[in-house]
């Protein structure tokens, strides 16, 4: 069975920082402006006195059955079978937009005139699809992906599908703010059928 690698979240750990944010940016060198490979989204229940938050970090899940794949005639997105990391060819994009609509999860991303103010020569739109690398060049090195490296709780972690699984038995595939696996971004029922998403969690209660 190929090798699929996964996140690990614990969002009771996580106090909403933004440095698994900013950290992504920086050692990927995404400019400031529309794109963002990991977003922080906060849900809030109950009414004083009794209130709770609920902090997700989510990337790109570099799902089992990638929805964003499916959905994109040109090939420009592919699934490396060595790891099970979904990446980008931003060379064959076309700006379609098909992936944005499939993926539950808003992975991914395209940039604007200010953040990409030169087309590349290789690229055949201005502005092509980008997301989350699982940082495959940081695990080439051995380093932990750059969101894991700099999350100050420990809320993130990684490994492949049977690490986690070991190193957390009781992690779930679900928790509160997480999309609905099996349907687009606008509610629709894929026709891939469900992502399953490379990702496990220790939900807040």
């Amino acid at each position: 069975m190929a090798k699929q690698m996964a996140f690990y979240f614990d969002q009771n750990r996580c106090m909403g920082c933004h440095a698994c944010v900013v950290a992504c940016k920086d050692w990927n060198d995404v400019k400031p402006g529309k794109a963002s490979w990991r977003k922080l989204n906060v849900k809030e229940s109950g009414a004083f006195p009794d209130v709770k938050v609920f902090n997700l970090v989510l990337s790109c899940n570099h799902c089992a059955n990638p929805a964003c794949t499916a959905a994109c005639p040109v090939g420009a997105i592919y699934k490396r079978k060595e790891d099970g990391i979904v990446i980008v060819d931003r060379d064959k994009c076309q700006n379609i937009r098909s992936c944005a609509v499939a993926c539950p999860y808003g992975a991914p991303q395209f940039g604007d005139d200010k953040s990409e103010p030169v087309k590349k020569a290789s690229w055949a739109v201005k502005h092509p699809v980008q997301k989350c690398t699982f940082c495959w060049d940081r695990l080439d090195d051995g380093l932990a992906p750059s969101c894991v490296a700099a999350c100050p709780q420990r809320a993130l972690d990684f490994g492949t599908v049977e690490e986690i699984s070991a190193k957390y038995p009781t992690a779930q595939r679900t928790a509160v703010g997480m999309p609905d696996s099996t349907k687009d971004s606008n509610g629709n029922t894929l026709t891939s059928g469900d992502t399953v998403p490379s990702i496990f969690f220790k939900p807040k209660n």
